[in-house]
């Protein structure tokens, strides 16, 4: 048993013994080379392998053995591959390298020789004018050349000094300049310079414009400048513009800068004046006279809305040297600014205008702004416009006008009809909502109970149960509305966190005014969908209509509404799309829908209308509040003093209005002499507030006061209603008005402005 157990042990050593000795003399493998590259010049190099008595390299399906690890390329004219891998004595060869490619490269003939000459410059020079070139020597310390034209010297002279001025040519010319180092004559260095013709300008290419039918398109580019000692270039922006007119017509698209969206401009010729024109929700044609800067209404021929590059001569244009282009130097000092405002729907002044020509045509034209202080506060504007032109069949003037009746529109007509003449009703409004800005949507609303003394609205949330059933939440102490306060008075209101209502604002209007309007005539809507199923007929609106979706509901301030003045085609699919629609049963408009766009936020608004003269407030709902009555004087308004903008104080203050105007002014008697704006806008003064001030036309700050009023939009998306009722208010008062807007009355002044849909008025002594 012993020796069995001892010879058991011995078999298993030399077995491990045997094991051991295996292992000894299996090989090792080589590592692969590292930092395979190749240099400019063809060398291929990589990290030395330890151990390693030799590489092979592979150039494409060619292999060579090499001793060092370094390989030079012969031939550099064609693309190769290569990688390389290592071999050694009792080794296994290392795995081979990533396969590397080489890109040969086709270079012009460069020849460096020990002195090296460039010439630095333009490469284009215009006709009759000089441009300065530069001889760079390097190699010698004598740095001089011998400046020369080659063969066409006709063309062009060459001083010594590199200024190198263009003859008079016909056409694009080339020549070919060389300099020539002083110190060695065998060495120079050659440029091309390309004479560029002068334009020529005929009166048969002016006479290719006597056409009525003309377009403008192109942009114009908007640069901002600080204000001071030291002036410099803070921004520049860049907006496309688009004009076509035909004599009658001038129609433009322009992009509404506080939304992004594109909107058009529609003008005619009515009666010798240019208006503006419109068809309204009512379907009736509407004419809106363009004003110049004093309120007088403006001629066809004057407002320049028509190709006024007819008739021209070759007289009426001189050839600057300096910018190249045709310049107009007429007799008609008003041509310049008629050719803009036909060319361009921006306010914009101009310095003149020149043509641009190309290929023997008038292409379009080129004109540079007045400096403008009035586009961003604080700022120098320069606009330059640069646009093409279209002439004849070509140009297409969309136009506006009224709309056809037929038989379909009965129905619709009917249910408009009978909507207004509703004393009570309830109106579900759900708003589904997006952002650019966040990801997911939002679902809100709220039902507005409507009667002849209350518009009470109930705001929600919604949510949808598992069954995707939906819920609507109300929430507390959150409601707001409008309630009449007598035939020619209501109140809007809000409920504050412990249920109490108060009143927000006074209007001395009819209550009607607070309700939904449903003015609009059936004819807008042109195309209909009938449901015999459920008898009832969709009609959706042409989409030049769309934003009629605004006198569906009636919402408490200018956000909710802005969804209906900005309502627009909707796309349901790459193939499905919808405009403002309303759905009409038994006689009365049930539902409503829209899609809007503002810029950043779009979405959609679900209406329905319900309970027709049986609606009444819910149960336990009763809102009483202190009525609020309009202000009629400044001695209930209040002023936001700040010691930035009155050197008079050391601290901020609230002061009474009129106390502080009377000492502004040193005029005790100031409350019958300063207009008060709340004649003309209601109850919509938001705050006043000291400032300082440069009035348009001006370059010399004011101490003044600046009054926000919190005026509604109109349908249009401006607030011109609310400044033309200040600026009739302020005529019938006997002020002045002069070409910058401003008015004035011995020493008060009064600038009205619109400030990004924000009425200002700012108020300033001499």
């Amino acid at each position: 048993m012993k020796m069995r157990k001892i010879l058991t042990i011995l078999l298993t050593f030399l077995g491990l013994l045997t094991i051991s000795s295996c292992k000894s003399c299996k090989k090792e493998t080589l590592a692969t080379p590292t930092n395979l590259t190749i240099s400019e010049e063809g060398l291929i190099t990589w990290d030395k392998v330890a151990n390693a008595s030799e590489y092979v390299i592979y150039i494409n399906d060619n292999s060579y053995n090499v001793s060092k690890n370094e390989y030079q390329v012969s031939d550099l004219t064609k693309d190769f591959t290569y990688y390389v891998y290592a071999k050694g004595t009792n080794y296994l060869d290392s795995k081979p390298t990533d396969k590397k490619v080489y890109k040969a490269e086709v270079k012009p003939p460069v020849i460096l020789d020990p002195i090296t000459i460039g010439i630095s410059g333009p490469s284009e020079v215009k006709s009759e004018q000089s441009i300065k070139l530069t001889a760079n020597v390097e190699g010698t310390d004598n740095k001089e050349v011998t400046w020369s034209i080659k063969d066409d010297v006709e063309y062009a002279s060459i001083t010594q000094d590199g200024t190198l001025t263009a003859e008079a040519v016909n056409g694009d010319t080339i020549i070919e300049v060389i300099a020539t180092s002083k110190y060695d004559s065998t060495q120079s260095a050659s440029k091309i310079i390309t004479i560029v013709a002068k334009p020529v300008l005929t009166q048969a290419m002016l006479d290719a414009l006597n056409q009525d039918k003309i377009s403008f398109e192109g942009y114009i580019n908007i640069s901002l400048y600080t204000i001071g000692l030291f002036e410099k270039l803070e921004s520049t922006y860049v907006t496309d513009v688009k004009t076509a007119m035909d004599g009658t017509n001038w129609f433009a698209q322009y992009e509404n800068g506080d939304t992004g969206t594109i909107m058009s401009l529609y003008y005619k010729n009515n009666k010798n004046k240019a208006c503006q024109v419109g068809v309204s929700f009512m379907n009736e044609e509407e004419y809106f006279p363009m004003l110049d800067d004093l309120g007088n209404e403006v001629s066809f021929i004057d407002s320049g809305l028509y190709n006024g590059l007819k008739n021209l001569t070759v007289d009426d244009f001189t050839f600057n040297l300096e910018t190249w282009r045709y310049e107009y130097i007429g007799s008609d000092k008003t041509l310049p600014s008629k050719v803009l405002a036909a060319s361009n729907p921006y306010d914009f002044v101009p310095t003149g205008f020149a043509l641009i020509i190309e290929e023997s045509e008038i292409m379009g034209i080129y004109s540079k702004s007045e400096p403008d202080y009035s586009l961003v506060d604080g700022y120098k504007g320069i606009q330059e416009l640069i646009v093409t032109i279209n002439l004849g069949d070509s140009v297409s003037v969309p136009t506006i006008s009224k709309y056809d009746h037929e038989d379909i529109h009965d129905d619709l007509q009917l249910a408009i009809d009978n909507m207004n003449a509703l004393t009570s009703y309830t109106l579900d409004f759900k708003e589904i909502t997006a952002s650019y800005m966040s990801s997911g949507v939002v679902e809100s609303g709220f039902t507005e109970y409507i009667t002849g003394t209350d518009c009470y609205f109930a705001p929600y949330n919604v949510k949808y149960d598992s069954q995707l059933n939906e819920i609507h939440t109300y929430l507390e102490n959150a409601s707001y509305g409008y309630k009449k306060i007598n035939d020619n008075l209501y109140n809007t209101y809000y409920q504050d966190t412990d249920g109490a209502y108060y009143a927000s604002r006074a209007y001395q209007s009819d209550f009607s005014l607070a309700k939904p309007t449903f003015a609009f005539a059936a004819e807008i809507f042109r195309t209909y969908y009938e449901n015999p199923e459920d008898g009832t007929i969709t009609y959706y609106v042409d989409d030049v209509m769309s934003p009629v979706a605004s006198t569906f509901y009636y919402g408490v301030g200018n956000d909710i509404n802005l969804y209906g003045i900005f309502a627009t085609r909707g796309y349901i699919s790459t193939s499905e799309s919808f405009t403002p629609y309303v759905v009409v049963k038994d006689g009365y408009i049930i539902e409503a829908c829209f899609y809007f766009y503002i810029g950043s936020i779009y979405g959609v608004v679900e209406l329905k209308y319900d309970e027709f003269n049986t609606t009444t407030l819910p149960e336990n709902v009763n809102v009483e509040f202190e009525a609020r009555e309009v202000p009629s004087s400044w001695n209930e308004l209040t002023i936001e003093v700040t010691s930035g903008s009155d050197p008079t104080i050391e601290d901020e203050y609230t002061a009474n209005a009129l106390d502080y105007l009377k000492r502004y002014f040193e005029n005790d008697n100031i409350d019958n002499e300063l207009p008060f704006f709340g004649n003309a806008l209601g109850d919509t003064y938001g705050f006043g507030l000291t400032t300082i001030y440069i009035p348009k036309g001006q370059d010399k700050v004011k101490n003044a006061i600046v009054f926000y009023y919190d005026v509604p939009l109109d349908i249009n998306y401006t607030i011109d209603s609310s400044l033309k009722e200040v600026e009739n208010y302020l005529l019938s008062l006997g002020f002045v008005r002069d070409s910058n807007g401003n008015f004035k009355k011995g020493n008060i002044n009064i600038a009205p402005t619109d400030y990004s849909l924000d009425l200002l008025i700012y108020v300033w002594k001499d």
